[in-house]
Parts: C-alpha cells; structure tokens; sequence
C-alpha cells in the first residue's frame, strides 16, 4: 500500500466513526420521550383560530398557559376568531 491509500483508509475510517456518532446521537435524542405536562398548567378554553394564508381554522379547547404564542399555520400565525357564543 502506498501513503496515499493508507491516508485514504484512515480518513475514510474517521468520517465513518463521526457519521456513526452523529447518527446514534440523532437517534437517542428522537429515542427521548418529551418531558411530561403539568396538569395544572393546562387550562380548558374554547378559542378559534383561522390560518391568513390558507383558511383554515383551529378550536382549542384547552391551552397550556405557559406557552402565549398562537398556534401556527402554514408557517405563520393564526389570528383569533370571535364566534358569537
């Protein structure tokens, strides 16, 4: 074998071994199940919502009130929809 073959084997081993543990890193991370919700922070609501770009609509029926962001929708963000109760 010469320098460069030897140099070719080493440097494909050593993109082999950062791909395999890039790959078990992604794994083990989509392998995590999310962190549980607290039931007290979810709250029941009745609030509709209509996506601006396809027209779509949501009715959320409970929401977490940590999180205040509206619901996205073809990748921006829905607007409330009053509904006469």
């Amino acid at each position: 074998m010469t320098g460069d073959t030897v140099l070719d084997v080493l440097l494909a081993l050593v993109i082999g071994v950062v791909i395999w543990r890039m790959s078990i890193a992604v794994i083990r991370m989509l392998g995590t199940p999310p962190p549980e919700i607290d039931p007290d922070e979810v709250v029941p609501v009745d609030q509709d919502y209509k996506c601006t770009v396809c027209g779509a609509e949501l009715t959320m029926r409970a929401i977490n009130v940590r999180d205040e962001a509206p619901p996205r929708h073809c990748r921006e963000d829905m607007i409330p929809v009053w509904r006469p109760a």
